[in-house]
């Protein structure tokens, strides 16, 4: 085992081709403020002005999709008391780790690490989820096939088990290595191996019991619901990546016509190598996971399979360029080939990089609003809406999720394709609506014609209502009859 696999942080290249890059797209997304991120940051903000592990003050609701990146940014925001600037820098730190730990798991020298490091790093996709724990999650992932690529099988233990509290999804990888061990070595790994894993997991479900009085949180069964109840698609919403082209690769394709193929090679080149065929198994599960049980495409879940085809993107590109300059050296008809390989992987780079060099803000429209309603709504008032991140992080009011994600019940009427019984629930003072009405939104309908609620006069953001409840006799009344009858 030669020394850059053993020790990535010695070297040298790899870590100017990352920490550098990642650190100045980093500064540029430092107010950067995705919507479901801000959900995380509430918990928190409440958990540090004395009113508990909560999103609302008082309801022990656990919403937390990820414990592990939960508690670090409580450990972190101890020292720094700035959570926005706290959350960038923790993914600045776990990407540049993922950067060089990938690096670590899959390639074979310092150079191919370099090139692996760079394009992890200069990959617009992965600060679009800055603020969510997918960056700790890429970490652990790596740093659990570097450690079972070196044989350090507690250590593997431990990182399963925190990959597993990050998302519980890691439990992929962890059945991925079980059944690599047990194909392997002809048994089942001994118990000590296993301990610290499950004692780390056993761990958090305790807390979880004991604090919000459940063992698991919601938003797992609340996500396999929103799959389930058709609204992000019919078939297989997962598979439905169109949006990304303008999201993450500047209106086109060129950089997966590169990506593509480069990795294709790239994965030919480490066709010996156990830590590509767990990954590939992995990725094969996870992806599996997805797209059979309907998970809806949002973007943060694609960055385990963007992640891998970026490092095995960068090892197909070196070896191209290493196979040309070897071939170059023997016969200098190939530098034919060697410098339009080594033009095109620049060319590449380079608006990786491009693309990725902008800067992030927060969703204008939700914060304006948010910031209306703190301003113009009783302190007590209790605000429904569908995206709620960004709306209860500045609206400073009590929040009904209407998906579900932070309230009980409403992930299961969702579930089920109803959007009209949280109504007989909940009774908010007011709802924030899209015009044209989202499809979660349709009782809008029942509850303005039955008088019940109308649109506040006072808020003028085009594309919105807000709609505030109704003074008169028997509003609720009429808008719980809305919401038993739609």
């Amino acid at each position: 085992m030669t020394q850059a696999k053993s020790r990535p942080f010695r070297n040298i290249a790899l870590l100017l081709a990352t920490i550098p890059v990642a650190a100045w797209l980093s500064w540029k997304n430092r107010d950067y403020q995705l919507d479901d991120s801000l959900i995380y940051l509430r918990y928190v903000r409440n958990l540090f002005d004395g009113l508990g592990l909560t999103y609302n003050a008082g309801d022990h609701f656990n919403g937390l999709t990820s414990p592990l990146y939960s508690y670090l940014l409580i450990a972190a925001n101890s020292v720094t008391h700035s959570l926005q600037y706290t959350t960038i820098f923790l993914s600045f730190v776990f990407l540049c780790a993922a950067a060089i730990y990938g690096a670590a798991a899959l390639s074979e020298n310092r150079f191919e690490q370099a090139l692996c490091g760079f394009f992890v790093v200069s990959f617009n996709y992965f600060y679009t989820t800055f603020g969510m724990e997918t960056t700790l999650f890429l970490f652990l992932t790596a740093l659990t096939l570097h450690f079972y690529r070196n044989d350090r099988l507690y250590l593997v233990g431990a990182t399963i088990g925190f990959l597993i509290l990050t998302r519980t999804e890691g439990v992929f990888l962890g059945a991925v290595i079980f059944g690599h061990y047990i194909f392997t070595r002809k048994r089942i790994p001994p118990l000590k191996y296993l301990v610290v894993a499950a004692a780390i997991i056993l761990a958090n479900l305790l807390f979880n019991y004991l604090y919000y009085g459940a063992p698991l949180p919601a938003t797992g069964n609340a996500k396999i619901g929103q799959g389930r109840s058709g609204f992000w698609g019919t078939r297989y919403p997962f598979l439905n990546v169109m949006y990304m082209k303008d999201w993450f690769f500047g209106g086109d394709y060129r950089l997966l016509w590169f990506l593509f193929p480069s990795a294709v090679i790239g994965l030919f080149a480490r066709r010996s190598s156990a830590t590509a065929y767990l990954t590939v198994a992995y990725l094969a599960l996870l992806g599996g996971f997805y797209v059979f049980l309907h998970i809806p495409n949002y973007h943060w879940y694609y960055a385990p399979f963007f992640y891998f085809l970026v490092l095995f993107s960068a090892i197909g590109a070196y070896q191209l360029i290493s196979m040309a300059i070897g071939l170059a050296k023997k016969r200098k008809a190939y530098l034919l080939a060697a410098v339009p390989v080594t033009i095109v992987t620049a060319v590449f780079g380079a608006h990786n990089l491009k693309l990725a060099d902008i800067v992030r803000g927060s969703f204008d429209p939700y914060r304006s609003i948010g910031n209306w309603i703190n301003d113009n709504t009783p302190k007590s008032a209790v605000v429904a809406a569908v995206e709620i991140g960004t709306i209860g992080w500045y609206g400073n009011r009590y929040i009904i999720d209407i998906l579900g994600l932070t309230n009980p019940y409403n992930a299961d009427f969702i579930a089920n394709k109803d959007v009209h019984s949280w109504l007989t629930k909940y009774s908010p003072d007011y709802i924030l609506v899209h015009d044209p009405l989202w499809p979660f939104e349709a009782t809008a309908t029942c509850l303005t014609s039955a008088g019940a609620y109308a649109p506040e006069p006072r808020f003028n953001f085009p594309g919105y209502h807000l709609l505030v409840k109704s003074a008169a006799p028997g509003a609720k009344e009429r808008a719980t009859a809305c919401g038993q009858t739609g």
